[in-house]
């Protein structure tokens, strides 16, 4: 909205440029006839639309002199002129009107002279400039940057520093670079330095700390800065009366400066504890001395109620801990004297007077229990809960009065007992008889009474009817009545139980949107950024609308800064809408490195036959950089790459190096690249639109694959928890390196080791979780499809959908345990396509005739199929082990007779995690993991699943969580490992 600052500026200029204009020039032509206007700004012409929107001189239309201080006060609301100039010229039996703009010439650049031969530091310099007067800057607040570098210089000893500037304005592009010309003068040093007091070191150590020297610049912050950690450092050690000060003389005209530095170390502080023992853990939190780095009286007084505080909500009701200053021989002995006393334990708990409540109802909201130490900060807070609940329910005036007895402690016992007993007096319960709303003239009272939760019938609550005031005033500022007030009358009958609520409303003036006026976007199209706006000209000036309108803009990423500010002209009903945005950089640049460790399945190279487990270490690193806002339409595109260093005899390279330490060398086994194009609201509508292009090749544990691959989709919500995906993909796939036995091999991966899949996808998102890294409630739910056919150009047709839905529920209302489970289903199946046979060879297979014997192929390529086995899955299993074998091996396995992973049609998996979060971002993680991998949809079996238990723990780090998991197979097969363990970001699920 307006502020004061930018309606005195405005004010100003219409009262001093623009009157004075126009009574010299146009006041003559008045009355007659506009017949052009034109714009122009520093000798050339202006075409800009949005500037001619705003003017209000019409063709036509006889020329009035409201119309011409309207344009005017339009024109300087876009904040981007200094002065506006009317001129006006005979044209015929009209006039010609020529408005002339004076820029204000944004400052982009600094520039500065002079301070390279003294040493001082342009960066410095520019970073204080920008920190002080952000990155938007003015030439007419050059003096005051100027008095701020100077203060700057001051404080690395340039103690009479003079500062000028200068603006280079180019008249072109109305841009300016502000120059500041630096004399910083002669630079004040070190002479003498006096250390004086008690130090704790030796004076020469206190130099060195301080990086004082006899000829040294004087630079006053930072000297005082290195004074600050050398006094925290003796207080670290306990002296926590530790101070000093610099005082210095200057002299020779300033030139040179003598420095007294004196320093009082304070004894040193020791804390005893005597009497009855405190928890250790909670001691520094009672008794803060550190922490505060003080030892005075008021913080030890302070320390005394909070150790008795603490001490009495433990039931310890005559609790003390007195504390006694002694001081001798340079320390500062502090002993609190603790005293607990004996502990009082509730023995019952009686509540009467209670007739509009149950006993029950009233017990059930109480923290004093029985059993339960005796505290009276839990008694007060639970009458306060009693009274806040009859309030709820129309008894103003309720009464609640607290008693506490103790009682003879049992034979043997040590705590006391106490009766605790609760008397309630409800007096009158006033319900609401009517809510009657007057003055309203242009909101229906319909729409009004919406807002209201007071209704009759209803308890009246005197907080609620204060909420329902401002609910009334909350609409009308939506609606554009920024200046509705709305009074209330409660209306209480004399005999109190009944309230006629009387809402007395003053609607003032409804506010219309003028103008909107969109300034400081360079690369930005206007109409992108109106496209953002809730309002438009004609439109209520509404306060929901124009903070929608800011969320929206901040949400697009384009701009540093959004300020929608209204200004006031004319009439006082109408205002222009001033939006101006600060672009951020186009380009954004990002990289990353880490290690990728993962247990896979490779090739013995003792028993080649024989599949075993290993782990894998290797450098990742990633780069990406992207460029937004193309055209000026929040269009981005984004490269993304990743890769992953190998040795080269490492058997992710070819299945028969894990036999050979023969090759040499680093290699990247496994990278990725990821280019795209996003194109947001596509054919205006709320939809986003991306075309993704990418070029890959990973490792798996029974082959590698190589991939190229072009997709194209629109995604949006429907709803505020649901979004849609479609899209169309393409992709050529080629699976090499395979370690699978050729006996079992499929016949698609022999046919098609390089296959062309094109197909169409869908996919619909439900999510309701507070978190989409790390959730502690809430629920998701996906379901996705995907069909390929040879009939638009796949050379493999098949369908394949995938289910995943989680769970997040926190234990209870106040632990941050969280129960998290996760279910996935996965479906496939192949359209059947006839080709020739081949063998273990690759070779064609020919009947007694010589000819090809034909087959009917359903599976899905390699490449496509479900594996399962890993961190995201079931742990305890190796990347991609999980499967059905049998021996000897069976047409549906999943798992060849080595123990390589097949992969199948069908896929279960469950995953439940008990997350258990302990202190300083550290958690620990308890999970069972269940599933497996089958050949296809109809061998889906439950009691083949495999299950996993194990344990993990969790560290909430600045980039995300950290995981590492350990699991264990519960029925270990032979050949197989007992555990797998995993490290890698984010939860499992």
């Amino acid at each position: 909205m307006q502020t004061p600052v930018a309606a005195a500026w405005l004010a100003a200029a219409l009262v001093f440029s623009g009157p004075s204009i126009v009574r010299a020039d146009v006041v003559d032509y008045l009355g007659k006839s506009v017949e052009a206007v034109s714009l122009r700004r520093e000798g050339r012409t202006v075409t800009d639309p949005k500037l001619f929107e705003v003017v209000e001189t019409k063709l036509g239309q006889p020329l009035a002199m409201a119309a011409v201080r309207e344009t005017i006060a339009h024109l300087f609301s876009f904040g981007i002129y200094e002065d506006v100039r009317v001129r006006a010229t005979s044209a015929g039996a009209g006039v010609l009107l020529t408005y002339e703009l004076l820029p204000l010439h944004p400052v982009t650049r600094l520039s500065f002279t002079g301070a390279d031969s003294a040493g001082i530091d342009e960066g410095r310099l520019r970073r204080i400039v920008m920190e002080r007067f952000g990155a938007s800057l003015r030439i007419g607040r050059a003096g005051e940057i100027a008095r701020v570098l100077e203060d700057a210089l001051r404080q690395v000893g340039y103690l009479h520093p003079r500062v000028t500037s200068r603006a280079d304005v180019e008249h072109v592009s109305e841009q300016s670079t502000l120059v500041f010309a630096i004399q910083p003068g002669e630079r004040t040093q070190i002479g003498a330095v006096n250390i004086e007091g008690s130090l704790g070191v030796p004076i020469q150590d206190l130099l060195v700390r301080l990086d004082v020297e006899k000829g040294a610049p004087y630079e006053r912050e930072a000297l005082n800065a290195r004074l600050d950690r050398f006094i925290e450092s003796r207080r670290s050690r306990g002296h926590y009366e530790a101070r000093a000060t610099v005082s210095p003389q200057l002299t020779d005209n300033d030139r040179t400066v003598n420095l007294t530095i004196a320093v009082t170390l304070g004894p040193l502080v020791r804390v005893v504890f005597k009497g009855d023992a405190l928890p250790p853990k909670r001691r520094d939190d009672l008794v803060p001395i550190v922490r505060e780095g003080s030892a005075d009286e008021d913080l030890l007084e302070d320390s005394s109620n909070r150790v008795e505080e603490y001490l009495r909500a433990q039931g310890f009701r005559d609790a003390s801990a007195p504390h006694l200053r002694e001081e001798a021989d340079g320390e500062l002995l502090v002993t609190f004297t603790v005293k607990k006393g004996p502990v009082y334990r509730v023995a019952r708990v009686e509540i009467s007077g209670n007739a509009h409540f149950s006993s029950t109802t009233l017990a059930d909201r109480l923290r004093t229990r029985e059993g339960q130490p005796f505290a009276a900060a839990n008694l007060g807070a639970d009458l306060a809960a009693i009274e806040d609940l009859y309030r709820r329910e129309g008894f103003a005036s309720v009464q609640i009065q607290p008693a506490s007895e103790p009682l003879a402690p049992p034979s043997g016992g040590t705590d006391v007992p106490v009766a605790v007993r609760i008397v309630i007096t409800e007096n009158i319960r006033t319900l609401v008889n009517s809510v009657d709303i007057r003055g309203n003239e242009h909101v229906p009272e319909a729409e009004l009474r919406d807002t209201l939760s007071l209704q009759p019938g209803r308890p009246y609550v005197s907080t609620q009817m204060a909420i329902d005031r401002d609910a009334l005033l909350l609409l009308y500022a939506n609606l554009g009545y920024p200046n509705a007030a709305v009074d209330s009358n409660p209306g209480i009958g004399p005999d109190g139980t009944n309230a006629d609520i009387v809402f007395m409303v003053r609607e003032g003036p409804r506010v219309l949107v003028d103008h909107v006026l969109v300034v400081g976007n360079v690369r930005t199209k206007t109409g992108t950024i109106e496209r953002e706006l809730q309002f438009k000209t004609g439109d209520p000036l509404g306060l929901a609308a124009v903070t929608e309108s800011q969320r929206r803009l901040a949400a697009l990423g384009l701009f540093r800064r959004v300020r929608i500010t209204e200004l006031r002209h004319g009439d006082g009903t109408h205002r222009d809408v001033l939006v101006s945005v600060e672009e951020a950089p186009l380009t954004t640049i990002g990289y990353g490195g880490g290690f990728e460790v993962r247990l896979r399945v490779v090739r013995s190279a003792d028993a080649p036959d024989v599949a075993s487990e290993k782990l894998e270490v290797a450098p990742r690193a990633s780069f990406t950089v992207g460029r937004r806002n193309l055209f000026g339409r929040n269009r981005s595109v984004n490269l993304f790459t990743s890769a992953s260093l190998y040795p080269r005899n490492s058997p992710v390279f070819t299945k028969q190096a894990s036999t050979s330490n023969d090759a040499g060398g680093f290699g990247f086994p496994a990278y990725r690249t990821i280019g795209q194009f996003r194109e947001p609201r596509v054919f205006g509508t709320s939809a986003d639109f991306r075309v993704t292009g990418g070029l890959e090749q990973q490792i798996r544990s029974s082959f590698n694959f190589s991939r190229r691959s072009a997709s194209a989709e629109i995604a949006g919500r429907v709803g505020r928890n649901v979004s849609m995906t479609g899209g169309y993909q393409v992709q050529r796939t080629r699976v090499f390196d395979q370690s699978v036995d050729t006996s079992q091999q499929r016949l698609v991966d022999r046919v098609f080791p390089k296959v062309l899949l094109s197909s169409f996808s869908a996919s619909v998102i439900r999510d309701t979780s507070d978190d989409l890294v790390d959730a502690t409630k809430g629920q998701y739910l996906s379901v996705n499809g995907q069909l390929a056919a040879r009939a638009i150009g796949s050379e493999v047709g098949f369908g394949k959908s995938f289910l995943t839905a989680k769970m997040f529920r926190s234990v209870s209302r106040t632990s941050r345990v969280v129960l998290a489970g996760s279910a996935r289903l996965g479906v496939a199946a192949g359209f059947p396509r006839e080709v020739g046979q081949t063998d273990s060879q690759n070779k064609p297979v020919v009947d007694a005739e010589g000819r090809p014997v034909i087959g009917s192929l359903r599976d899905l390529p390699a490449s496509e199929r479900f594996f399962a086995g890993g961190d995201t899955t079931v742990r305890g299993f190796a990347l991609d082990q999980l499967g059905v074998r049998h021996t000897p091996p069976l047409p549906n396995d999943t798992i060849d007779s080595s123990g390589f992973p097949l992969g199948g049609n069908g896929l279960v998996i469950f995953n439940g995690e008990l997350r258990l979060p302990l202190r300083g971002g550290l958690g620990v993680v308890g999970f069972v993991d269940t599933g497996n991998v089958f050949k296809r949809v109809v061998d889906i079996d439950l009691g083949e699943l495999r299950t996993a238990l194990g344990f993990g723990v969790r560290y909430k780090s600045p980039v995300g969580p950290i995981r590492v998991d350990l699991g264990f197979k519960t029925h270990r097969r032979e050949n197989e490992g007992l555990t797998a363990w995993f490290v890698t970001f984010g939860q499992a699920f």
